[in-house]
């Protein structure tokens, strides 16, 4: 880490204790000069109110206790570890350094990567980033679901501390309403001159707290139920991004035989679809003669009407990467790992293949299924947990939507496809607009919906490809 960025962290750690300077301030003021000084024990002419003044104060440091326990408990996570990924000391294009940590990506169905197939590389931290992971110039890290750099709490806010962040601001926005609202009732009605100075700066820091934390607080759960993050939102509406995804099993051993092009050679004909013409993908520069490619080895046959359902297959297509690229060499000698040849599939603008398709399961993505773990800051986000083989994060109706228009999977006839010249995202009106949330739909196996690979992806094909093989051998 370099001198800037423990400067910043450092810096950045103190503003908390000032926060909690404030957070003393106003309580001293609630506690002190109005419950017990004008309500309890008050100035002469002026009746006293214990009921109310108890009231009032224990409201207050329920609230109080709320604040405090969120805050502690998102200090404790981003001080020690907001889900940073560990720092690296080989550079990408050394064999040790390509090699490393590669397993984690491949081992797995579907992955983020760049547009020759590896995962994203940071060249600060000098290692591979996890899907949705980005590299904070203030923290000098790179963090798992990043979503911003927050001088407010010392850190980064990632997927391991933003539950905490929006609990945290919610609990101090309900405090902030909560104390402006009681001490701008007692200014309205007027007190004693040294108390109602006191009063009047209380309540303009609570003030000032209640807008600050309510604008944070509802851009916070906005991002939630649509299930990006504030780096992602950026471009949310037209960025693009590239997927590995791997091939169905059936495609995996298959071998077209035909030398691969480069984006300047002229396109070769290989067969045909209905009345469309197939073209082989280009390869990428990881590509060998040996991997297989999805539209040259097609077995179907589609109709012109299917045919012309995909309207940007050739735009989100853009080859296959065959792992393990480098095998390891500093172990004993042992079977290598099966190869494992992924498409590499570019998203239509606007789409999210974290989004899972409604607002409530992306807010249960975040927060849990149960109300204690909504109201309570002791659980991490279930989208912590990445022991899933089929990604890292659960996938929704846009990936589903992504293998559609790849021809990876048919299009299901009960489906109405979009325009071809009207991108998915941009359908935003009249029936088009119907047509779009009709699509939102799920109309795959739901096991994608739940971070699982389903089970017709692997068991069905994997067995019909093992009879295939053994009626071959049988006539052979």
């Amino acid at each position: 880490m370099e001198a800037r960025n423990r400067a910043n962290l450092a810096t950045a750690k103190t503003i908390p204790f000032f926060l909690l300077a404030i957070i003393a301030y106003v309580s001293y003021t609630i506690t002190g000069p109005l419950v017990t000084q004008y309500l309890i024990n008050p100035p002469r002419n002026v009746p006293a109110r214990t009921g109310t003044g108890i009231a009032i104060a224990i409201v207050y440091y329920v609230l109080l206790i709320a604040v405090l326990a969120t805050d502690l408990r998102l200090l404790m996570v981003v001080w020690r570890d907001p889900g940073q990924i560990s720092i690296g000391s080989q550079p990408k294009d050394s064999e040790r350094g390509l090699a490393r940590g590669l397993n984690e990506f491949w081992k797995r169905d579907v992955f983020v990567c760049d547009p020759q197939g590896l995962p994203i590389w940071c060249p600060s931290c000098k290692n591979w980033k996890p899907d949705r992971t980005h590299h904070s110039q203030d923290a000098g890290r790179c963090t798992r679901k990043m979503d911003h750099f927050c001088p407010w709490v010392g850190g980064v806010i990632g997927e391991r501390s933003y539950k905490f962040f929006v609990q945290f601001n919610l609990y101090s926005f309900l405090l902030s309403a909560y104390s402006m609202s009681v001490l701008a009732a007692f200014v309205a009605k007027g007190g004693e001159g040294s108390l109602e100075v006191q009063w009047l700066v209380a309540l303009g820091l609570a003030g000032f707290f209640t807008i600050f934390t309510i604008g944070i607080l509802g851009n916070s759960l906005w991002m939630v139920l649509r299930n990006v993050t504030t780096i992602e939102n950026l471009d949310a509406f037209s960025g693009t991004m590239f997927l590995a995804v791997l091939l169905p099993p059936e495609l995996q051993r298959l071998s077209s035989g035909l030398p691969l092009r480069s984006a300047t050679e002229p396109p070769t004909v290989i067969g045909e679809m209905g009345n469309e013409r197939i073209e082989p993908p280009l390869a990428s520069d990881l590509d060998e003669p040996s991997h297989s490619s999805y539209f040259s080895n097609l077995q179907v046959t589609r109709t012109s009407r299917q045919a012309s359902r995909l309207p940007f297959q050739d735009r989100i297509w853009k080859g296959t990467v065959t792992y393990p690229i480098v095998l390891a060499t500093d172990r004993p000698p042992l079977p290598a790992p099966a190869p494992r040849t992924f498409a590499i599939l570019e998203t239509l603008p606007g789409m999210n293949p974290w989004d899972l398709g409604s607002r409530w399961r992306n807010f249960q993505a975040v927060f849990g299924s149960s109300l204690h773990e909504w109201l309570l800051p002791i659980k991490h986000s279930p989208c912590c947990d990445h022991t899933s083989l089929t990604s890292q994060f659960p996938l929704g109706p846009d990936f589903d939507e992504l293998l559609v228009e790849a021809g990876l999977v048919p299009w299901p006839s009960s489906v109405q496809p979009a325009p071809a010249n009207v991108l998915p995202r941009d359908v935003i009106s009249g029936s088009v607009a119907a047509s779009r949330e009709s699509r939102r739909k799920r109309r795959l196996d739901a096991g994608w919906q739940n971070g699982e690979r389903p089970d017709g992806w692997v068991s069905e094909k994997a067995a019909r490809r093992q009879r295939n093989e053994a009626r071959r051998a049988v006539h052979a």
